[in-house]
């Protein structure tokens, strides 16, 4: 003891000191950077040795982050007085026994982040002052048993991250004043009966990440003094640690293990317990706890199922947390004692309800993840509740009470538009626009496919009946009405739905996103919608394929005349198997929003993109895609359609009608899918909704649906085709009343008029329809483009005037044999004179023998003038039964 107040007293005498202005000038090298108490920081200088010219009286020396191998013998000879000795991170892998001879006031040693396989015993024998030994981050793989012989004062311990095998307990023997030790990090596969059992001042012990299988059962018995307990990631430990006699231990951590079962006498051991980490385990029940006082319990992670009336009995924790287990039941009085709970976490578990006793004090509750829990939680039970997280949006709406005054930001959080509390349909004009949307599609759809698919029967008497085929645009015209007839089925069910829930959805909304109805509806509007694009796409080709065919591009020669209605058929057939194809196409897509969406992504209005805040953003992005690709196809076939026609009109009204009509609906539906996409695409650029939720659910709700309202109506009052179709089934209709008038009438009457199931409107206006008669095209190619087409320049006047002169048609003359009277057809077509009043004398009917051939040079004639055909036939041929 003199002999260190000697020492202390002769530094303090010899420091150097500055003359004149009291100023001391440290003795330093040039390599580290010293302050006037003797400290010296030469770290992160790229030295590769210990630097000279320091003072004698350095007592605090850095060295650490340099390029330091090896320490020769008495390299700190000359510092007598020095307390601490940094020389981690560098390269060392040999002490010289002899390195450090001479630190006998050193204190702190710290070797870490070095390069050293085993402990340098012998340098470490005559450091009998160390209080403070660093190891760790080495390559250590064995502990001699003489390496701390000496330490005697030694109170902390580091052998973490090394490679050790298993505990130095010899070289542990006499550390009676050791207080922390730390063997983390290693390759420890088991601990010995009574490894620590003469470390009586062990106060920290930190064993986790090691591979422990075997654990001796007295191996932390009657450590009295121990105050944490650390076996994390011990993944092949399976018992609870005997702890008899460690009575003081107050933090106990055994997570990630395979114990299963904790004893029942846990909490008469362990009175002091505050902390205790049992998560990552396979633990299915917990004993009672009620010794445990002041205990705060960890256990999320496991496997525990229920909670009973007794496990939390008389604590005053203040927080629990339960999270990721299986729990189901939780008894109604098991927090009723736990009057300091104010954090509760059971997030990630499978109850369906929670006690609400016993939760008057809480302030932070988390129980998201439990995806059966969908009632609504009541604000009175949770007076003090300052933040929560609940399993549905919908379950916020109990606690925000539409309070815009709260003083508690945290729980001013709203459900948000997309998750309304009271209304569906939000304000009062998004549902009156709804409403005007769902009533337009589903009249005016239902209406185009009666009109279309209706079969009109003959009226009695009228045997000679000839029903028209469906057309392939008609039939586009009749499955793009039902693609859009779902579409307002869906409308229909969400309007529906807000009637229902008037004022409270909040209560119903979690029933309504996770059970099948919002499944199946959005499968449906999904499917709608995108059939009714790809129908769109198709009805783009065929009138596409039409016009070609009219202006003579893929005209069928005429000599080959018994293939041409097989073709025709065929190309009909065709366009009805891709819209099938398209079909389920569009179902197909349909199903992807139900494989990816998540229990939590779903929204009211059951659509994928309803939102864009959930995982179902990738499924979003692909439908927008394929529809804008669908749009851009036909946006690019209809534009060469129009520059291939040039100046050229088609004759026929109804071609040039059903043109006219495709043509709007591409446009009509290009604008209303503009908003839709820019929305739903918004998250994917923002990370946000575009405009808010308010904006992207007004624009879901109007124009997602309103293509649907807006494309029957369009069909219905401006295309010639549903004019002839609703006049046929009118017709038909009206017929099938007529009384007995009709019925007097011969079948074989030669005043008799083709008509189209009994309507009063004639059929036959052009060649085309004496070609469905006879079964065989019988004009050439001059014929047809002077039937179906006419430019701005050629009069209309002019139209089958080549027809109508003496055997100038070949086809006609070639296909007259083919139609004579086989099978009954044509048996009283005898036929007149050619000679007409409305004639001029120029134009006069083929006087032929051939009915076919006068007939169509008849319907061609009054065509050309624009006049019914009936004033010109005195025998049309007709159909015998």
């Amino acid at each position: 003891m003199r002999a260190g107040l000697f020492w202390v007293c002769l530094w303090w005498f010899l420091r150097p000191c500055t003359s004149g202005q009291g100023q001391s000038t440290a003795v330093c090298s040039p390599s580290c950077s010293c302050d006037e108490d003797g400290g010296a920081d030469c770290s992160g200088r790229g030295l590769t040795a210990v630097p000279t010219g320091l003072s004698t009286f350095t007592y605090y020396l850095d060295l650490s982050m340099n390029n330091i191998t090896e320490l020769p013998a008495n390299v700190f000879k000359s510092f007598p007085y020095m307390e601490e000795l940094r020389l981690a991170g560098n390269d060392l892998t040999f002490i010289h026994p002899e390195a450090l001879s001479g630190l006998h006031q050193l204190k702190v040693l710290m070797l870490q982040n070095n390069q050293l396989k085993s402990v340098p015993s012998a340098a470490l024998k005559n450091l009998q002052s160390l209080q403070s030994l660093r190891l760790d981050a080495n390559h250590i793989t064995t502990v001699p048993d003489e390496s701390f012989q000496g330490l005697q004062q030694l109170r902390h311990l580091w052998l973490d991250d090394n490679h050790l095998t298993q505990v130095p307990v010899g070289s542990l023997t006499h550390q009676a004043n050791l207080q922390a030790l730390t063997l983390a990090l290693n390759r420890i596969t088991y601990i010995p009966a009574n490894a620590f059992a003469n470390l009586t001042s062990l106060v920290v012990l930190h064993l986790y990440d090691n591979p422990l299988s075997f654990v001796g059962i007295t191996a932390f018995q009657n450590l009295s003094e121990l105050h944490s307990l650390i076996l994390r990631g011990a993944n092949k430990m399976r018992d609870f640690p005997v702890l008899t006699g460690t009575k003081n231990l107050e933090s106990l951590t055994l997570s990630g293990t395979k114990i299963s079962s904790l004893p029942m006498d846990l909490c008469e051991n362990l009175r002091l317990l505050r902390t205790l980490d049992l998560s990552y385990n396979e633990i299915e029940q917990l004993p009672s706890f009620q010794g445990c006082i002041h205990i705060q319990e960890i256990f999320q992670h496991n496997k525990i199922q229920q909670i009973d009336r007794d496990t939390f009995q008389s604590l005053s924790a203040l927080h629990l947390d339960l999270s990721r287990n299986q729990i189901q039941v939780i008894h109604r009085d098991a927090f009723l004692t736990l009057t300091s709970l104010n954090n509760l976490d059971l997030s990630m578990n499978s109850l369906a309800t929670i006690p609400s006793r016993g939760l008057s004090a809480v302030s932070q509750l988390k129980l998201s993840g439990n995806p059966q829990m969908k009632n609504m939680l009541t604000a009175k039970d949770l007076p003090k509740l300052m933040s929560i997280s609940v399993p549905y949006a919908y379950q916020c709406c109990a606690f925000v009470g539409c309070d815009s005054s709260s003083k508690d930001s945290s729980m001013k959080k709203s459900a948000g538009a997309l998750k309304p509390c009271e209304h569906l349909l939000g304000n009062w004009m998004i549902r009156l626009t709804v409403w005007f949307i769902c009533l337009v599609s589903l009249v005016f759809n239902s209406l185009v496919l009666v009109v279309t698919f209706s079969p009109v029967h003959p009226s009695v008497g009228h045997s000679h009946y000839l029903a028209p085929p469906l057309s392939p645009a008609r039939l586009l015209m009749g499955l793009l009405a039902l693609a859009n007839l779902l579409t307002g089925l869906y409308v229909g069910v969400l309007t529906a739905l807000d009637a229902a829930t008037w004022g409270s959805f909040a209560n119903f909304g979690v029933w309504w996103e996770m059970g099948p109805g919002c499944k199946i509806t959005g499968a449906l509007a999904v499917f709608s919608s995108e059939w009714s694009v790809l129908l769109l796409s198709l009805a783009a080709v065929e009138r596409s394929v039409a016009v070609r065919k009219i202006l003579g591009k893929a005209i069928i020669s005429p000599r080959r005349n018994g293939k041409s209605r097989r073709r025709c058929l065929g190309g009909d057939r065709r366009f009805g198997l891709a819209a099938g194809l398209l079909g389920m196409l569009a179902a197909a897509v349909a199903c992807l929003p139900l494989l990816a969406t998540a229990e939590q992504t779903m929204s009211p209005l059951c659509l994928p993109f309803a939102g864009g805040e959930s995982a179902t953003l990738s499924v979003t992005v692909l439908l927008v895609l394929l529809n804008a690709l669908a749009y851009l196809f036909t946006a690019a076939v209809y534009t060469q359609l129009y520059c291939h026609l040039g100046r050229v009109e088609l004759a026929d009204p109804g071609e040039t009608g059903a043109l006219r009509h495709v043509a709007w609906l591409i446009f009509t539906n290009c604008i209303f899918f503009c908003p839709v996409a820019a929305f739903s695409f918004a998250p994917l650029l923002t990370g946000s909704t575009a405009g808010g939720p308010e904006i992207a659910k007004s624009v879901t709700l109007i124009f997602f649906p309103l293509p649907a309202c807006l494309n029957p109506v369009l069909y219905v009052f401006f295309s010639p085709a549903f004019r002839e179709d609703w006049l046929r089934l009118r017709g038909g209709l009206s017929g099938e009343m007529k009384t007995g008038a009709e019925n007097h009438q011969d079948d074989g009457g030669g005043d008799s008029e083709l008509t189209d199931g009994g309507s009063s409107t004639h059929l036959g206006f052009d060649c085309g329809m004496y070609t469905q008669i006879c079964g065989e095209p019988v004009v050439c190619e001059q014929c047809e483009a002077a039937l179906r087409v006419r430019t701005c320049s050629s009069p209309s006047s002019s139209v089958c005037r080549h027809l109508t002169k003496s055997y100038s048609c070949p086809t006609l003359l070639a296909g007259a044999a083919a139609c004579q009277r086989s099978g009954g057809l044509w048996a009283d077509s005898s036929t007149p004179s050619a000679q007409s009043e409305y004639a001029d004398e120029g134009d006069s009917f083929v006087s032929d023998s051939s009915d076919q051939i006068q007939a169509c040079g008849r319907a061609c004639f009054c065509q050309s003038r624009g006049l019914p055909l009936v004033h010109y036939s005195h025998n049309i041929p007709r159909v015998k039964d």
